[in-house]
């Protein structure tokens, strides 16, 4: 495509990047879709579903069709209107003079009536159409947080006000095709995914330029990810993570910089492993649900150093198949979300028939006190009272308990783990990988552990796993109240104690 410009100037389309009146859009082509057009240059398109109005449209459905999709949609604006296609219909439909009437008002030169089989019309949403073809218009995002290791859909860098500083530009998609009945549940849901997970098509990076380097592209995407897919969520990009997901504190992120928390003054860590995923849902409106993975609070501390909603869901529930794990017995993936409802949702979807019954009431609130003992005391004597808070109002019990930590053998995992990495890159480019200061402490340390030693600690995590299923959770359906860790300001340029 060349470089086209309409009359008016508000239109600009640059190969396959459009911008519309300042905002900036990526268009792909719609496979199968020819569209009727005595127009030569670029049209601006809005498909609309007509399925609940058939067969008759009104001046009234149709403006408040328009105002939904510009309250719910951040892809959709009013010159996409320049043409409609109307789907949904399943015959004759007529459209009421007053509604016509209506549109011309806001620009609309022509309209048509798709009359394809449903399972074949193109979503509702932004599109644009050239020369007969159908493109699907996507909104391009800066990701100002550095929250991003690369995007789904990759433009060209856009870079318009001078300011973009290199950052992943992100396309997604109109969110207009979640609201056709009979969609897969989570249709259109805007999905960024921690970059320990392949994705068919891209590489794996962990952030590390050695892995990176080493490694092609994957042929398949993890089966979770691809359990996703198949529900419907689009998939716009790749996370960050600290390198190996290991715990690694902004200043030691050597290799990538590290993403920025929205919180508070914006100089605060964004925590870790699952950094990216934490700091791409709290800071932006275009994300809807990240994915991270955790071991012992992976995704836990990027929810509490970011200020979203966390939920890692029982290991075992999803498979870890396709994700670089570094406990294969404890490591998991879970989600990051701003708002509750729609976490539930996307949980109830994801876990499927693995999700247990939740309880119609809890029995008991349970303090571990074990845990409780390393948060500082003002912290500590806050949770508590809240704590027994929520059991006197619920009336339920309130029961602490202790336990000892079954043993840190079981990082034996962390370091075998990349055996086999550790070897490929030596044979490949006669040298060893460079590792960050967190993951090269981490691994000196887990290789001293025997496979025995490790072993006793699989089984002891066993041990306790039943004991405390049984314990706790036979009969009762007990709220548990842990601690991530210990909380207060944490300035991204301070190195670690």
């Amino acid at each position: 495509m060349t470089l086209l410009t309409s009359t008016n100037g508000d239109l600009i389309q640059l190969h396959n990047l459009l911008e519309v009146n300042g905002v900036h859009y990526l268009v792909e082509p719609v496979e199968c879709h020819e569209i009727a057009s005595k127009d030569t240059g670029p049209v601006l398109a809005t498909v609309i579903d007509i399925s609940e109005c058939y067969p008759h449209i009104t001046a009234e459905w149709i403006q408040g069709c328009i105002e939904r999709y510009s309250n719910v949609d951040d892809v959709f604006q009013v010159k996409f209107l320049e043409a409609i296609l109307f789907r949904g219909g399943q015959g004759q439909c007529s459209l009421s003079a007053d509604a016509q009437k209506y549109l011309e008002g806001l620009g609309t030169r022509w309209h048509r009536f798709l009359i394809d089989e449903l399972d074949r019309q193109p979503l509702p949403g932004a599109y644009m159409i050239l020369s007969g073809a159908l493109y699907e218009v996507f909104r391009l995002y800066a990701d100002t947080h550095a929250a991003f290791f690369r995007a789904t859909r990759d433009p060209t860098t856009l870079d318009t006000s001078g300011d973009n500083h290199g950052q992943v530009t992100v396309a997604v998609p109109s969110r207009l095709g979640s609201q056709v009945p009979h969609r897969p549940p989570l249709s259109r849901i805007r999905v960024g995914v921690k970059d320990n997970f392949d994705l068919e098509g891209t590489k794996t990076s962990l952030c590390s330029r050695s892995y990176l380097q080493l490694y092609s592209k994957k042929d398949k995407s993890a089966p979770c990810l691809q359990k996703l897919v198949d529900l419907g969520a689009s998939i716009i990009g790749k996370t960050k993570l600290c390198a190996f997901a290991q715990w690694e504190e902004p200043t030691e992120a050597i290799e990538y910089t590290s993403p920025w928390s929205p919180r508070a003054d914006g100089f605060q860590s964004s925590g870790g492993s699952s950094n990216g995923s934490g700091a791409a849902v709290a800071a932006y409106e275009w994300v809807d649900i990240t994915i991270g993975s955790d071991t012992t609070g992976s995704i836990l501390r990027p929810a509490l150093w970011n200020g979203c909603f966390a939920l890692r869901p029982t290991f075992g529930l999803l498979s870890t198949e396709g994700f670089v794990n570094c406990i294969r017995y404890l490591d998991t993936p879970g989600l990051m979300g701003r708002d509750l409802e729609q976490c539930r949702d996307f949980a109830t979807a994801w876990f499927g028939d693995q999700l247990m019954d939740t309880p119609s009431k809890f029995s008991a609130v349970l303090w571990p006190t074990d845990y409780w003992n390393s948060i500082d005391s003002q912290h500590r004597v806050m949770a508590s009272e809240f704590a027994n808070e929520i059991a006197s109002t619920l009336k339920l019990r309130y029961r602490e308990y202790s336990m000892k930590e079954a043993t840190q053998d079981m990082w034996y995992d962390d370091y075998h783990a990349f055996d086999d990495f550790r070897e490929l890159y030596w044979a490949t480019y006669n040298k060893a990988p460079y590792l960050t200061p967190p993951t090269r402490a981490a691994w000196n340390s887990c290789k001293a552990i025997s496979r025995s030693d490790r072993d006793e600690a699989a089984r002891r995590v066993q041990v306790f796993r039943s004991w405390f299923q049984a314990r706790f959770f036979t009969q009762d359906r007990p709220l548990l109240v842990m601690p991530i860790e210990n909380t207060g300001t944490r300035y991204r340029d301070v190195p670690p104690e």
